[in-house]
């Protein structure tokens, strides 16, 4: 990452690839870290995410969001001790992070990683003054995230939860299931192949919470989202707050002209949403 400049190209995790706007910088001796351990980086094990991601080990500031099932969660509230832990000492360290036109999500060691956003914290760089420098014309904006932040709550138990599992952790009793409700409204496959899914879902044990779901196409795993969107016409039908609908399209795109069987289940005990729907050579649900 030290050797980019300005205006190279970085490829998104969308693939797309974006130039760089600025490179923010931050170094600290060992003596100044002693005094400070909440600079300390967090340790992403290699495969600690999934299998091969990241491909060797990474190392972020805390803050630092990484981007999992569809959210992005700052690196210190995944510390589980053992695949994510906390670095403990450094003799020096140095931070790089990289701003585009608009904050991103960006492919570190294989791990999908935030861009820097200016939340008030430019100012953290030893280096921020070439910003004004290179953008004398530019004001300041609030900062647009590109995912929903999460810090705290059901979401952030569950990535917490399938991120222990997989390190081998002891885990603690899940909050009890209840009787799951809800429905697959739409399912089709585009000319490019993406999939889109929208419904919603309930569960009755927990009726304002949200529910974590798995999309399996052909019995595979294919993404994870959250029931967690307001709907108007949820509420009015007396489904919780409202706050229970999910809509999703798939990066990755399928073959065409081929059937596909699509089903939407409870990632935590894979109680089924609805019965599988097939996808015909269309792209629409049969």
């Amino acid at each position: 990452m030290e050797a980019l400049s300005i205006g190279d190209m970085v490829v998104t995790a969308s693939g797309e690839q974006r130039p760089i706007k600025w490179i923010g910088t931050r170094a600290y001796a060992g003596r100044f870290l002693r005094n400070n351990p909440d600079l300390l980086p967090i340790r992403l094990q290699a495969g600690c995410l999934a299998d091969g991601i990241p491909a060797r080990d990474l190392h972020v500031s805390p803050r630092h969001a990484m981007f999992l099932d569809g959210c992005l969660i700052p690196a210190a509230h995944l510390v589980n001790g053992t695949t994510i832990t906390k670095v403990e000492h450094l003799d020096s360290l140095t931070y790089w992070h990289i701003e585009l036109d608009s904050h991103d999500v960006l492919v570190a060691e294989g791990a999908p990683s935030e861009s820097f956003v200016d939340d008030n914290s430019r100012g953290i760089f030893h280096n921020a003054h070439t910003f004004s420098e290179l953008y004398r014309q530019e004001q300041r904006k609030d900062a647009v995230y590109c995912a929903p932040r999460v810090e705290d709550g059901f979401t952030l138990e569950a990535v917490r939860r399938r991120l222990n599992q997989r390190a081998g952790l002891p885990l603690p009793p899940a909050h009890a299931f209840g009787q799951l409700r809800g429905y697959l409204d739409h399912c089709s496959i585009d000319e490019q192949g993406r999939l889109t899914v929208r419904g919603w879902a309930q569960d009755l044990a927990h009726p304002d919470g949200p529910v974590c779901l798995d999309i399996v196409v052909d019995g595979v795993v294919a993404a994870l989202t959250f029931a967690e969107t307001y709907r108007p016409d949820l509420e009015r039908a007396g489904i919780g707050d409202g706050c229970h609908a999910f809509s999703l399209i798939l990066p990755e795109p399928f073959a065409l002209g081929i059937s596909h069987q699509v089903e939407v289940r409870r990632s935590a005990d894979r109680a089924p949403l609805t019965t599988s729907r097939p996808i015909g050579a269309s792209g629409l649900a049969a």
